[in-house]
């Protein structure tokens, strides 16, 4: 059923390019004429316009070069005075007979605007511009034309060739739609198995990370219980504590992702002071930073305000601070900026330690991706584990958001940024 279903879609994107192909071709064989006189006109007026800044009563040299520089355009260019007498023919062989006739028997429409007349007869089609140039008393007329008839020849001509087009690339699109569904299908199962074994590798970090504080109170419990009032029942209480809190987190964060795996599609939307929501993380966090020695500078722009979802937004922005403290040593410094950019609003987070590894980048957004770049943990009530799918609930929540986010490497650490669409201050 499947291959069934992959097949129509190849089809279909066959038979659109297709018809595609097939509507720009009507559109040429409409519209190419129009726009072709259409460009000559223009051409013919702006030809009229220099012979206007012209001495007429003596061509210079350059004259007579302007006037050449037209003759690519293949125009009949006839300048005469107002004795029908030509001073100027593009023609060699145009007798001085015809000057007169040509302006003679329509000198109402020699004007000193000019007038632009289109023949159309059944093999061409005939551009006629007429204009009338006074110079110092002197009349001087302007006779341009230009037959069209070899455009008509080239798209007669061209009918066979655009039909052999076609067809080839009807079999050129069928190839490279059946190359391009192999291609997919190959890589569709390298991707499966590299999640599979991804997930595999989560499976064993989860096992790992579950299994030591279950060993710790495993034997806290023993020792409460071989011990009894000998020792300080209080202390084993609050480790046991810890580290059920510690498997609680855990447990939470698989159940993120399981919920943000579903896209949120329950997710409630308002206004958020995005300002004020990042101030209250810094400071909930500011004991445990200053307890490991880590220096937090801080520049966050007032009243920057998004629409979505303040709980979810203060889990991204709690992941990248904590991504932050997790990558960084004691004495170095993470750096939280907030501010408004082109109708947007950008938060950044850098933190002094090693750089991410350029073919890890652009994984290191993928759920059950994990690498081995962070610091030994800090063992304190506050340490937050992170088990490969912090980044991507970052990610998924931002997305939610129509937003975007990315990470690049600096001189010394690593900066990690997120963009969401700003709306205005109501208050303002």
């Amino acid at each position: 059923m499947k291959i069934k279903k992959n097949f129509w879609r190849a089809g279909k994107a066959l038979w659109i390019q297709i018809i595609a192909f097939a509507v720009a071709v009507m559109l040429y064989s409409v519209c190419c004429y129009p726009i072709y006189t259409s460009s000559k006109a223009r051409i013919m007026r702006q030809l009229y316009e220099d012979i206007h800044d012209m001495d007429l009563e003596e061509l210079s040299e350059d004259d007579e070069e302007t006037l050449g520089d037209y003759q690519k355009e293949k125009f009949e260019t006839v300048i005469a005075n107002e004795n029908y007498e030509q001073i100027y023919t593009s023609r060699s062989s145009l007798k001085t007979t015809h000057a007169r006739k040509y302006i003679e028997n329509k000198i109402a429409q020699y004007t000193e605007e000019g007038t632009l007349e289109q023949r159309r007869m059944e093999s061409r089609h005939i551009l006629m511009f007429r204009g009338k140039i006074i110079q110092d008393g002197h009349t001087f007329y302007v006779y341009l034309r230009k037959d069209v008839q070899s455009v008509l020849e080239v798209i007669e001509g061209t009918r066979l060739y655009l039909a052999v087009v076609l067809l080839l690339m009807v079999g050129l699109s069928y190839f490279l739609e059946k190359m391009s569904k192999a291609s997919t299908e190959k890589k569709a199962k390298q991707s499966d198995y590299q999640l599979l074994e991804s997930q595999r590798e989560f499976v064993a970090n989860i096992s790992h990370e579950l299994k030591t504080p279950l060993a710790v109170v495993s034997s806290q419990v023993e020792m409460l219980e071989i011990a009894g009032d000998k020792i300080d029942r209080s202390y084993y209480y609050s480790s046991i504590h810890e580290e059920l809190d510690k498997m609680s987190r855990m447990v939470g964060e698989l159940l993120d992702f399981s919920m943000l795996d579903n896209q949120m599609s329950s997710m409630e939307m308002s206004r958020v002071n995005v300002s004020e929501m990042i101030e209250y993380l810094l400071l909930r966090y500011d004991a445990m930073f200053r307890k490991n020695e880590i220096k937090v500078e801080q520049e966050i722009e007032k009243n920057c305000f998004a629409y979505g979802n303040r709980m979810y937004l203060e889990r991204a922005v709690n992941n990248y601070l904590m991504n932050a403290f997790q990558h960084t040593e004691q004495g170095k410094r993470i750096r939280i900026t907030l501010k408004k950019e082109k109708k947007q609003i950008r938060m950044e987070v850098y933190n002094d330690g090693a750089q991410i590894k350029e073919e890890q980048m652009e994984h290191i957004w993928d759920s059950f991706y994990t690498t081995s770049q962070k610091k030994k943990p800090v063992t304190s009530e506050n340490e937050v584990r992170n088990i490969g799918l912090g980044l991507f609930v970052v990610r998924k929540i931002v997305d939610k958001h129509k937003g975007s986010c990315g990470a690049k490497n600096m001189e010394n650490g690593v900066l990690f940024w997120l963009q969401l669409p700003e709306i205005r201050d109501l208050g303002k």
